[in-house]
This record gives C-alpha cells, structure tokens and sequence, in this order.
C-alpha cells in the first residue's frame, strides 16, 4: 500500500505540473474528435476519463499513468450565447499551455468567442492563441475531397481550394485578427467516403502547437512509430520521478520507491500492449535478462546508495543512474512486450542489448539537461 500511495503522489504531482491545453468552442466543432487525434484514443473509450474543472469546462489528463498534459474542454458553449471565461482562466494559470480554439469552417456567428478571446488577452497577453478551423468537407462541392496536396500553408489558396471555403476562411482570419498567433484548417470527420485522410490538417496542427507551446508536445500523439510514444509518454515520466526518488541522501530507503516506479512503469509498458500479467513480465524481464546481469547491476546499486553519503555530488550521481537505469529498464520492457504481443519470445542477447541501448539514451538525455524531452 506505501508504495502505491508514492505512485498515486507521483501521478497527482505530474498532473498539476503539466501543461494545460484549453480547447474553446461552440458544441459540434470537433473538440472530442480533436483530443481523440491528439492523444490517438477513441472518443468512446476517453469519455469516461474526463472529469469537472470549473462550472463550463472538463479536464482530462493523459497519459493516465503519468500525465504530461492536461485537457480543458469548454463545453456546452452555443453561437449567440455569452460566455464568462474567468473560471476557466482562472484554471488555466495553474499551468498555461496553449489556447486551441475549434471553429467550424461554416460557422458565422462567433462573436460570444472572439469576446471571450478578448478579456482572456487582456489578462494574460503572453498567452498563446491558436485557432483550428474545422469541418471543412461542409463547404466542399458536392462529391469532391479534400484539395490536395494541402494548400493552406502559409496563406489561403484559391486554387484548389473551393471559393466558398477560401471565403469563409479568410473571413473568420479576418474576424479573428489580433486574437489569435496563428489558423490551422482542418477536416477529421471520418467516414466521408472520398474525404481520406481522415486526419486531413492533424499533421499541420501539431507543427504549429509545436512552434507556440513546444512543452505540449511529449503529452501528444507522436508520429506513427507508437514505440516513440511509449518513450515520451511511459519510459521518461517514470524514469524522472525514481530518479527523483532515489536522490534523497537516505542510503536504501530511497531505491525502495525507485523500484516501485520502475514496476509502475513496466506495468504502463505492458499495458500499451494489451498485456495484463505484469508480474509475468516482470518475471520474463528477469529471467531474459540473466541472473549474472541482474547481480552487477544489484552490486551497482549497492556502490550508489553508498554515494548518496558523499556530499554534494553524491545524491546527483544516483540520481542520474537511477533514471539510466529505468530508461534501460523501459527499453527491455518494449522489447519483451512487443515480442510477447506477437507470441514470441525474445532472445537474452537482445534484452540486454535493448536495455543498454535504453541506458546510454538515458545517460545522454540526463547529460543535456533534457529529461522531459523526447527521447
């Protein structure tokens, strides 16, 4: 129970210091569409994760191991109708991210939104404003898809972009200007027959939440290599709080929280890969890895835990192997899940090749600084 009482601490202080990401807009412009993209869920399955924030807005942290975002949806907002942003403001300053206003590329009436975007500016001008115009397929011709190659970047096209969609979007550019830092379009109605991709603009999106809130981008979606987001989204968190964990000058107490989290993170790992016997990775991760393996590196954490006495450099060098070390860990656990998702089993060599080469990115992420980084 202690130990899971640290992971519980763990994840509640990840998600206070994560970055906050506020998506304001009217009911039916592709809010719960866009955050099922952005974190690669679906919308079904997030619902339930989503909890109350403030009287007119939800929150929702991802990932739910260790989040390193957190979601404010404003909901239930209508055209015409006035909005009174200064609860979800005052949420928001807890740790701004970004503002990700949705407006549908049809929608004519967002007075209540840029007057909302107004007093939110006025409070906090450093704020970064980012306007996704969304459903397009509602202004196409009919029977045709999506123009392509895409042609919104870094103005509007009229060509081949359709007359009416050009005008519609330079007109809310236009209504929008001085309120927001930049205007993504973008279509991710699924289903549309012609209309592929189905994440029309995603790629765009993410560039430009990039450029304005790059402390966004390890909590998102990464590209199609999902072993990346395991390494951003599992592997980094968890290796940053054992480190943590493990620093305190307190010979062998602190390495007993440092294995918890590294069992947490194995847990997460296996997860991922719709594995639910962790102990039987555990079990497979130890027997893979060799028991002479296991004996240096046990002899290891023995020396280090007798450092953390020496003063001032001490509890810095344990920390910094405990994060290699679970960065090692992680990269075994990828290895040992993926091959046992696809009814194999991999071989000693190269689970400890795996875990050495998790290792040494561990020690060059610590060395520069970049422990929240990708890896």
């Amino acid at each position: 129970m202690g130990d899971q009482r640290k992971i519980e601490a763990a994840r509640v202080r990840a998600s206070d210091a994560a970055p906050i990401l506020w998506m304001l807009g009217h009911a039916g412009a592709g809010q719960s569409s866009l955050v099922a993209h952005l974190v690669h869920g679906w919308r079904a399955a997030l619902r339930p994760a989503f909890e109350p924030a403030t009287p007119t807005a939800e929150q929702f942290a991802h990932p739910e191991e260790l989040p390193l975002i957190r979601f404010l949806l404003t909901t239930g907002l209508r055209p015409g109708e006035t909005y009174d942003p200064s609860e979800d403001m005052a949420f928001m300053e807890a740790s701004p991210g970004l503002i990700l206003v949705t407006v549908a590329a049809a929608e004519l009436d967002h007075g209540g939104l840029r007057s909302a975007l107004r007093t939110i500016r006025e409070a906090h001008p450093d704020w970064r404003v980012l306007v996704a115009q969304t459903r397009l397929h509602e202004l196409y011709p009919e029977g045709s898809g999506h123009p392509t190659p895409y042609p919104f970047t870094p103005a509007i096209a009229l060509n081949p972009v359709p007359p009416a969609l050009a005008a519609a979007l330079a007109g809310q550019r236009a209504a929008f200007a001085g309120l927001a830092d930049g205007f993504v379009p973008l279509d991710l109605t699924e289903g549309e027959g012609l209309r592929e991709p189905h994440d029309y603009g995603l790629p765009q999106l993410l560039a430009a939440m990039q450029a304005l809130a790059p402390e966004l981008v390890p909590g998102l979606a990464p590209g199609p290599d999902p072993e990346e987001g395991i390494r951003q989204q599992v592997i980094l968190p968890w290796a940053m709080a054992a480190a943590a964990s493990d620093a305190p000058p307190l010979p062998l107490l602190g390495g007993v929280p440092a294995m918890a989290f590294q069992a947490a993170m194995v847990r997460a790992i296996a997860r991922r890969y719709g594995l639910g016997a962790d102990a039987a990775i555990w079990a497979a991760l130890i027997a893979g890895l060799g028991a002479g393996f296991l004996l240096r590196h046990a002899m290891f954490w023995m020396v280090r835990q007798a450092l953390k006495l020496a003063p001032f450099w001490g509890s810095a060098t344990v920390g910094a192997w405990t994060f290699a070390v679970t960065c090692g860990l992680g990269e075994a656990a990828i290895r040992i899940c993926r091959d046992e998702a696809e009814d194999r089993r991999p071989t000693p060599a190269a689970l400890r090749a795996a875990f050495r080469n998790g290792q040494r990115r561990g020690d060059a992420l610590h060395d520069a600084g970049r422990g929240g980084a990708p890896y």
